[in-house]
């Protein structure tokens, strides 16, 4: 049961952030923009009630065949690596305005790495530096595409 309660989880943000990305996308002034990613926002909703549907259904044929407590199932989840992962991806969007794209993702980038076991110090630095100068080079400066600004650029 805790693996569908995962998955429950792990959708509900993902509906979570669809929702705020399409509460920001009204505003786009080109119809077909805003077209597009309502019919894409569709499509992904679509298949979040799929798959929410689907892991209620595992999740009580499983509650059925094993007796599980729910908070058990919970408490373990809580202290699995998919946890943080999801807590962590919710801190980085919460900081990136607030910080900076920059200093926000390469602290993620690292700390990702870590929980990821990765103790070499070129894997924890040079990976991250080398990204986010990839990512500089291609939105900023052939797309013209500016990055968020926080108080730490």
């Amino acid at each position: 049961m805790a693996h569908e309660i995962k998955n429950i989880l792990f959708l509900l943000c993902i509906g979570t952030f669809a929702v705020v990305y399409y509460l920001d996308v009204r505003t786009l002034p080109e119809p077909e923009e805003r077209n597009l990613v309502v019919l894409l926002l569709w499509g992904l909703g679509i298949l979040l009630v799929i798959e929410t549907s689907r892991s209620l259904i595992r999740g009580w044929r499983k509650r059925q065949e094993e007796h599980s407590s729910f908070f058990q199932d919970m408490k373990a989840w809580v202290m699995g690596k998919q946890a943080i992962l999801l807590f962590g991806i919710i801190a980085y969007v919460i900081f990136v305005p607030i910080v900076g794209f920059f200093v926000t993702s390469f602290v993620f980038i690292v700390l990702l790495n870590y929980l990821l076991e990765s103790r070499k110090a070129w894997e924890l630095t040079v990976i991250p530096v080398i990204l986010l100068i990839l990512i500089y080079v291609l939105f900023s400066m052939f797309l013209g595409v500016e990055l968020p600004r926080g108080f730490l650029v």
